[in-house]
């Protein structure tokens, strides 16, 4: 199976499949005559892996036009479909934020500064009262000091509403960290945890004692002939409800990821091996059951069902190796006729 992209990209692919990608990247890079850089690799590695639909499509759209893939159009390509567009948004957060500080730091030294003025005035203030015997003199000295209070009370209160403007800015520009944050983790289609933050959380899984957690890879059956069929739109809607089904049957206590493609992952916490295999078997039997027709019309299509795999984590276990048992799982369901729950212990 292959990769969806993340941010910052993981890639965790079997050695395998790793090589077989290598094998088809390589003539593509030399046919564009790019350099073999971690930038091009990486795009034309996503491409054969399939699972970046984005970037698959804007490349074949521009090889139908027979335009070509250079290297500054791959570079693009890294940046929009593979970086996400990531570093862009936390400099421009980042921007925001400097600009918030120097302003701070502005703003303070200007209080500062009056609040050093206003205390000087008081201080020839003090020294003319002590000498101060005209009632007029003390009336202009009154005065003065009168003026020199409200000179800081203006300069606190300009400080305040300034520290006031700044901590709103600082609220947005902290809620826009949580937006990227969040971003680099979801899948932009499904709202499911994507490749990469569900590599993460199986490798934080396996470090933990290893007891009752399953994990389970779905993937929807003749999905291409869905897609060639129906479009690719009533596609995305199929893998958007599919998602909607399996955050329904996670709930609160285990996670869900889109895997690649078609193919989802979910990691189960504390449960048994027949528990896992009831949830699964529930999902596959939902999708089954389900009638789904494109949008505006009467006519249902037909039947859409996925295969599934499930595995158990073994106190060996890495993350590799739980993934190709539950990815032969897999497979074995999709050679046995699809729409089907296989266990691999």
């Amino acid at each position: 199976m292959s990769n969806q992209t993340s941010f910052p990209p993981v890639y965790n692919d079997p050695i395998q499949k790793a090589s077989e990608n290598l094998r088809q990247v390589i003539p593509l890079i030399s046919k564009h005559k790019i350099p073999v850089n971690p930038a091009n690799y990486a795009v034309w590695y996503e491409y054969v892996s399939g699972d970046n639909q984005t970037l698959v499509e804007e490349i074949n759209n521009r090889l139908i036009q027979n335009l070509p893939i250079s290297a500054e159009f791959a570079q693009h390509l890294f940046e929009k479909h593979i970086l996400m567009g990531m570093p862009e948004r936390l400099e421009s957060t980042n921007n925001s934020l400097k600009l918030v500080v120097d302003n701070t730091l502005g703003n303070l030294h200007k209080t500062e500064a009056d609040a050093a003025h206003s205390i000087s005035e008081l201080n020839n203030t003090k020294s003319l009262l002590n000498n101060c015997r005209d009632i007029n003199e003390l009336h202009n000295l009154v005065s003065d000091i009168l003026a020199s209070t409200q000179m800081l009370t203006k300069a606190s209160s300009d400080l305040k509403q300034d520290l006031e403007k700044s901590s709103l800015e600082i609220a947005r520009l902290k809620e826009e960290l949580n937006a990227v944050k969040e971003a680099s983790r979801t899948d932009g289609l499904t709202g499911l945890l994507n490749r990469g933050a569900f590599n993460h959380e199986l490798n934080e899984v396996c470090l933990r004692p290893k007891t009752d957690i399953a994990l389970a890879l779905f993937d929807i059956d003749h999905f291409k002939k869905i897609n060639d069929t129906y479009g690719h739109v009533l596609g995305d809607k199929i893998l958007q409800y599919f998602s909607s089904l399996l955050q329904k049957h996670a709930g609160e206590d285990h996670l869900v990821a889109r895997y690649g493609g078609e193919e989802m992952a979910m990691i189960l916490m504390n449960i048994s091996l027949e528990e896992a295999k009831s949830i699964t078997d529930k999902i596959c039997l939902a999708l089954a059951d389900s009638r789904l027709k494109k949008k505006g019309q009467e006519e249902y299509i037909h039947q859409v069902t996925v295969s599934a795999g499930i595995s158990m984590l073994k106190t060996e276990d890495s993350s590799s190796s739980i993934i190709d048992r539950a990815d032969k799982a897999l497979y074995q369901s999709k050679n046995n006729g699809r729409n089907q729950v296989t266990i691999l212990l």
